[in-house]
């Protein structure tokens, strides 16, 4: 079975990381984990960069 991430919560931490907050503080807000928050960055955010 796999872990599904609350679209609401998903989206709060795509904006976090993008305006740069600490993972830290992202976690704290949403209580994500760390794995996720590096899923989203890899998948989401770095290829708008390329």
């Amino acid at each position: 079975m796999a872990y599904a991430i609350d679209k609401e919560l998903h989206d709060k931490a795509k904006k976090m990381l993008i305006a740069g907050e600490s993972y830290d503080k992202i976690m704290d807000e949403t209580h994500l984990r760390l794995k996720d928050l590096k899923r989203i960055e890899r998948n989401e955010i770095i290829p708008n960069f390329k």
